[in-house]
């Protein structure tokens, strides 16, 4: 009797533990829900949609940049985002390329930090983004991407960029969101 209550028990916790880390779960330790529509993109809000505060109102240094204000079908972009604000130590960004004519999204992002950021699709949108494993650092945080322009020219095209400066204190009160955006024109 005994011994089948021991094999018994070993039985279940190997069905546990095969269903806690069996392929139905697929998170790794940097995920975390993706949350698209905090761009401050047309038809989005900016982080301040779930995070407490008045857009751009903080002391931050923002850096957004894409290398160019023009772009060349099918050419790729290293874009760079830097955040600084004294005394936080979270920072995030979402940023999302749509075309002005009709604000669908438009090229392709790519990752140069696996780790510390990531692309994802929300709806018929497509981002980049931090992951929380790339969010934590003292005073400032940046990230980098590449954006690959559509093959043929689209007419402007603008990058909207949602950007998050927190205390890391589990709330949203005390922390501080901004909006930037990159108009891109075809290079004639």
């Amino acid at each position: 009797m005994k011994r089948n209550f021991i094999i018994s028990l070993i039985f279940c916790s190997a069905t546990v533990l095969i269903f806690v880390n069996g392929t139905t779960n697929t998170q790794s330790p940097c995920d975390s829900p993706l949350v698209g529509g905090h761009t401050g993109a047309p038809g989005e809000t900016g982080c301040n949609g779930c995070h407490a505060g008045t857009p751009n109102s903080g002391t931050a240094i923002i850096d957004f940049d894409l290398g160019t204000t023009t772009y060349v079908p099918g050419q790729t972009y290293t874009g760079f985002v830097r955040l600084q604000q004294t005394g936080l130590d979270k920072f995030g960004f979402s940023a999302l390329a749509l075309k002005n004519s009709n604000n669908t999204t438009i090229g392709t992002f790519g990752l140069l930090e696996t780790i510390r950021t990531r692309t994802y699709a929300d709806g018929n949108r497509n981002y980049v983004s931090h992951t929380p494993c790339g969010a934590d650092s003292l005073n400032a945080n940046s990230w980098s991407f590449t954006w690959t322009a559509p093959s043929v020219n689209e007419d402007t095209i603008t990058l909207y960029l949602g950007a998050l400066a927190a205390n890391h204190n589990h709330a949203t009160s005390g922390d501080f969101s901004y909006s930037r955006s990159i108009i891109l024109i075809p290079q004639n």
